[in-house]
């Protein structure tokens, strides 16, 4: 059995109280150290976060702290670092600086685990992933939420309009400045969010990342043009065979990188033929919706969860 959410959860149940993940645990996958935190009892939910290899925000599977911690009462919920990012290991070889191995590292720790199938969770180029995962791995996947990923849809990204003349120094000051670009409301940009990005920032497996992907080009040459290609073949998945699971897709009305307009051809693409795919726009939300409204999206995701998953 699963939880049992029931009209008697008021929404101040999963109002942040605490950021504790508790310890971080390691496993290797296919020769990747990969890290992650894994707590709670109950339907197992994985967040996948958004960010690429040496990217500027340096994220880490502790931006879900705000959410972890409250649904953990409910469900046994799990947050990776990414392949190459946070403290997991870099990609093995040039030619996966990609969304593919990334997605493919994703499967890996998942079929590892061996809790499935899963409700994963995934941010932004996370939430890409989570839909390639469904797409290409549908037995490991009980539900897919999807969250503000502009990577994911279709139309113009704003990505270079807002990041224009960022500080070019790696440390805290760049961060700050990144996070804030990305919110609607920057008080969600605190101390405690900036410090493990921090410590990534100075750790030689980000250093070596960030000069494989801009000065040696791996942006251009692999992850990109990957993307691309493999975004299209994504689209056209939706659209001719649909999400083989239940689907929750969230937004923010006000995310400054993710537009809306996007966002909505994406969620048709969706509705095409998965009829158990569910919306929720955040006004007054930007691209980080879960930390700047933490206690609706946690409401909200273990609803959906309990319901479909």
């Amino acid at each position: 059995m699963g939880s049992d959410l029931s009209a008697s959860v008021a929404a101040d149940d999963y109002r942040p109280r605490s950021v504790d993940m508790g310890p971080e645990q390691w496993i290797d996958v296919d020769g990747i150290r990969t890290r992650y935190f894994d707590q709670g009892h109950g339907r197992p939910v994985v967040f996948f976060l958004g960010g690429h290899y040496g990217g500027a925000d340096a994220g880490t599977a502790r931006i879900w702290d705000l959410n972890f911690a409250a649904l953990s009462k409910y469900l046994n919920v799990i947050a990776v670092d990414r392949l190459g990012q946070g403290f997991t290991d870099n990609p093995l070889r040039d030619e996966d600086y990609t969304m593919h191995a990334s997605v493919q590292h994703a499967a890996r720790f998942l079929r590892l685990l061996g809790k499935g199938p899963f409700n994963v969770v995934g941010h932004s180029r996370g939430g890409y992933l989570v839909t390639r995962l469904a797409l290409e791995n549908p037995d490991l996947v009980a539900t897919a939420t999807c969250v503000a990923s502009g990577t994911l849809s279709p139309g113009f990204s704003r990505n270079h309009i807002v990041h224009a003349g960022m500080p070019m120094a790696p440390d805290r000051a760049m961060l700050r400045v990144s996070y804030e670009r990305y919110s609607y409301d920057t008080r969600m940009v605190t101390e405690q969010l900036l410090d493990e990005p921090e410590q990534v920032l100075n750790l030689e497996k980000f250093k070596i990342a960030y000069r494989k992907m801009q000065v040696e080009g791996l942006e251009t040459r692999y992850f990109g043009q990957g993307l691309r290609v493999q975004r299209a073949e994504t689209h056209r998945w939706l659209v001719q065979r649909g999400m083989p699971c239940p689907t929750l897709l969230t937004w923010g009305l006000n995310d400054p990188t993710a537009d809306i307009r996007n966002g909505k051809l994406l969620i048709e693409m969706f509705m095409r033929k998965q009829p158990k795919t569910e919306l929720r726009v955040f006004n007054r939300a930007g691209h980080y919706l879960y930390r700047e409204q933490p206690a609706s999206f946690s409401r909200l995701l273990h609803s959906f969860v309990d319901t479909y998953g």
